[in-house]
């Protein structure tokens, strides 16, 4: 299996914060955000980056670092403005994960419960009680099965999208991405979970994983309490 995180994109919800720093290189608690999630991950699991917004800073903290690492990186065009969108970098990556593989986003971390292999399809999911509108949301049965992705303020569902999840039926993921995109490449909101209702339509079993610790990096509120969770909490990811 191969490990896709994207930091192609320009950080723009972190506000002045990203200027002039790569979203994922944005500290907290006293390392760079993307170094939580790559400590998750064994040093033999290949990784393949996304680079777009300030891709040399990307490429040096890699090389530098994580000279251990078997480390793709992906040059995408087009991170801003008119034909931009999560599902086109995305696209840029099919070429390198004709495999079973993980998506973690950069602005996901999560502490204390393992993360599954990529040998079935899975989905993680973080259950918040209070008000959801703001999340696309994961209706699933008792047995965990998942039956739709809601968009935002649709549904019941209380188990927010929190980008991280696990593909072993790659093809069918790749394939609807592909088609979802030529229809409308102009559409900036297409992302990383757009495939999975066709999926799931197309009888493709995708099972909720809870994650009961997570912390967003990706606004500045969020980023906030990330970084007090961590330093109140001296955390290691395990």
């Amino acid at each position: 299996m191969k490990v896709l995180v994207t930091t192609s994109g320009t950080g723009s919800r972190l506000g002045a914060l990203t200027k002039n720093t790569n979203k994922a290189l944005v500290p907290i608690a006293g390392k760079p955000a993307i170094s939580y999630i790559l400590d998750l991950y064994s040093a033999d699991i290949p990784l393949v980056i996304t680079v777009g917004y300030l891709a040399h800073q990307v490429r040096d903290f890699f090389t530098t670092h994580y000279t251990d690492r078997s480390i793709t990186f992906v040059d995408v065009d087009k991170y801003e403005g008119d034909g931009s969108s999560l599902a086109y970098s995305l696209l840029q990556a099919e070429p390198y994960l004709q495999e079973p593989f993980i998506f973690h986003a950069c602005d996901t971390v999560v502490l204390n419960t393992a993360i599954p292999a990529p040998d079935k399809n899975w989905i993680a999911g973080h259950t918040i009680p209070g008000d959801v509108s703001q999340y696309r949301t994961i209706q699933a049965d008792m047995d965990n099965i998942i039956t739709r992705i809601n968009d935002k303020k649709e549904g019941d569902s209380h188990n927010v999208l929190i980008g991280l999840f696990g593909i072993n039926n790659y093809e069918s993921y790749w394939k609807y991405l592909r088609a979802l995109y030529a229809a409308n490449p102009h559409d900036q909101t297409m992302n990383d979970t757009s495939p999975f209702n066709p999926m799931l339509q197309d009888a493709t079993p995708i099972r909720l994983v809870q994650f009961p610790v997570w912390l967003d990096t990706g606004n500045p509120p969020a980023l906030a309490k990330t970084e007090e969770y961590l330093q109140k909490n001296n955390s290691t990811i395990a």
